[in-house]
C-alpha cells in the first residue's frame, strides 16, 4: 500500500500543479470551439484514447454530439466542427495526421500537449498545454531530477494521461454550470443499469 499511497499523491499534486498552469485563454477557446461547433470529434491513441473516450462521454451526457475518431460511425468532419486531439509528445501519427486532415477541410482544432511548439501543436488553432513528462523525456531531464519531478512509477505517459483526464472531467464541471446541468440530466443519457 505504501507505493500506492506514494504515487496516487505524487500524481494528484502534479496534475493540480499542472491544472493551475494552463493559459485560461485558451480554456475559454476550447469551451467556444466545443460550444459553438455542430459535432465534436476526440482523436488519440494509446492510453491519451482512453481519457479521449471517457472525455467524450461526458460530453455526450451533457447533450454534445461527439465522435471518437476510428469508431465505425464516425461520419467525415467539417467546418462546423471540433477535433479535440489529443497527444503528449504532439507527434502521435495517428493524431498528427487526424490534425492535419481536420485543418484542411476547416474544422477547428484543439490540442492537448505537453509541446506547443510539436507538430500537434502546429496544427491546433487552440494550445491547451499539459506540463508533464511524456513517453518522450523532458528536455531537461536532469533539472527535473534534481527538483524531484521524475519517479518511474509514473513510466512514459501517465503524468500526462492522469493530468489531462482530470483537467476534462474538470472542464465537464465547467460545463455543468455555464449550461445549468445537475447530475440527474446526465444520468438521463446514460446507459440504463
Amino acid at each position: 500500500m505504501e507505493h500506492i499511497k506514494k504515487t496516487a499523491e505524487g500524481i494528484a499534486k502534479h496534475a493540480l500543479e499542472v491544472i493551475d498552469h494552463i493559459d485560461e485563454e485558451q480554456v475559454e477557446l476550447m469551451i467556444q470551439c466545443i460550444t459553438d461547433s455542430d459535432s465534436t470529434f476526440i482523436v488519440g491513441s494509446g492510453r491519451s484514447e482512453l481519457v479521449g473516450k471517457a472525455f467524450a462521454m461526458r460530453l455526450m451526457h451533457l447533450g454534445f454530439r461527439v465522435y471518437v475518431v476510428g469508431d465505425v460511425t464516425t461520419p467525415a468532419l467539417t467546418e462546423k466542427d471540433c477535433l479535440i486531439a489529443i497527444s503528449g509528445s504532439g507527434e502521435t501519427k495517428t493524431v498528427t495526421l487526424a490534425a492535419e486532415t481536420a485543418r484542411e477541410v476547416g474544422t477547428h482544432v484543439v490540442g492537448v500537449t505537453t509541446d506547443p511548439d510539436s507538430t500537434l501543436g502546429k496544427n491546433s488553432d487552440v494550445v491547451v498545454n499539459i506540463e508533464s513528462k511524456s513517453k518522450v523525456p523532458w528536455k531537461y531531464y536532469t533539472s527535473h531530477v534534481l527538483k524531484g519531478n521524475y519517479d518511474d512509477l509514473t513510466p512514459m505517459g501517465t503524468l500526462f494521461e492522469d493530468s489531462t483526464h482530470l483537467f476534462l472531467d474538470g472542464l465537464i464541471a465547467e460545463f455543468m454550470i455555464r449550461l445549468g446541468k445537475k447530475e440527474n440530466d446526465l444520468k438521463k443519457l446514460h446507459a440504463r443499469d
